[in-house]
């Protein structure tokens, strides 16, 4: 009987293509040629319900997750997100923001990540001792004492990707950041965030589909965002009207 450790590459990925994400961490907890075969690979192919990201454990740091597929918490070791808030995903992409107000984006299945500039308005190096006296009062809602883990849960409403970094290097990451959820968006190579203009008040959601980034305002007006020739954002539906039943 040939040995499994010695099965060749192709035959290896398209067993991967069956299993679930936690049997693919167990798939590459075999051997080196397994692990080898399981990293090269993006993720579980097959359709994957999503994981929630849980707190992280103050005895162990570990980052707990739970799985809605078999109903498990797992505690998975993950160093870069140490001290971080996790402020969004995409892609099976994580966002995370540290005390500096700079953050990362990493996949927590290969633990492959770019580093980001700070977050609007801090594109660039901050006092970490003084930090909470340079924020505008507006950006935060008012004036008031922040702690860090304050700053952190407030500044990055939410976060989405473009395309998956491991498919296409010329993926665009947008945020909505600020008390007004104000978008701004980073490309790999970028020394800071741009802001994008032309929206009155404040945004409500963000979403990427079909090649563009859609914002929703409270009031319930429609925006793309276009970057060409300068970045702002353009009406493209007229304010939803909706009615709520009871």
């Amino acid at each position: 009987m040939a040995a499994w450790s010695d099965l060749t590459n192709d035959v290896l990925e398209y067993i991967t293509s069956f299993l679930t994400f936690p049997d693919h961490c167990r798939f590459g907890a075999v051997c080196k040629n397994w692990r080898s075969v399981s990293k090269s690979r993006r993720y579980p192919p097959i359709p994957q319900l999503p994981w929630l990201v849980l707190e992280e454990e103050k005895e162990t740091r570990k980052h707990k997750f739970y799985s809605l597929s078999d109903a498990k918490h797992y505690s998975i070791e993950i160093p870069e997100l140490h001290g971080r808030y996790i402020c969004g995903s995409s892609h099976g992409w994580l966002f995370a923001v540290d005390i500096k107000i700079t953050g990362i984006l990493i996949n927590p299945f290969t633990r492959e990540l770019f580093e980001l500039p700070p977050f609007p308005p801090f594109c660039k190096d901050v006092d970490v001792n003084t930090l909470i006296e340079k924020v505008p009062s507006d950006y935060m809602g008012g004036p008031r004492d922040y702690t860090f883990e304050e700053m952190q849960a407030r500044i990055v409403t939410k976060a989405i990707l473009s395309h998956d970094p491991k498919e296409r290097s010329d993926f665009t990451a947008m945020i909505m950041f600020g008390e007004m959820n104000t978008p701004a968006f980073w490309r790999p190579g970028d020394l800071c965030w741009t802001v994008v203009d032309g929206q009155d008040g404040s945004s409500y959601d963000i979403i990427y589909f079909k090649e563009n980034f859609y914002v929703l305002s409270p009031a319930n007006v429609i925006y793309v965002v276009d970057f060409e020739p300068e970045p702002k954002l353009r009406v493209v539906g007229p304010q939803i009207s909706y009615t709520v039943m009871h």
